[in-house]
């Protein structure tokens, strides 16, 4: 089992009014976490390799439904 140390003699760390007004803006917070968190991807009809096995297995399964 492991042995915790919690630490009770620090004081509490408050960050500073800069960093406070810094975030204070929602919008702008939320838009920077969307560019960090997600990914940007290409849509399928711009991503030539993805669109032709798309293609492709839409005409088999269209070649296999008509047998």
């Amino acid at each position: 089992m492991r042995k915790y140390k919690i630490n009770k003699d620090q004081s509490e760390k408050n960050p500073s009014k800069a960093t406070i007004e810094k975030y204070k803006d929602f919008s702008k917070l939320s838009h920077e976490y969307d560019n960090y968190v997600k990914r940007h991807r290409r849509p399928i009809y711009k991503d030539k390799k993805l669109f032709f096995l798309l293609l492709l297995i839409i005409l088999l399964a269209y070649l296999l439904s008509t047998m």
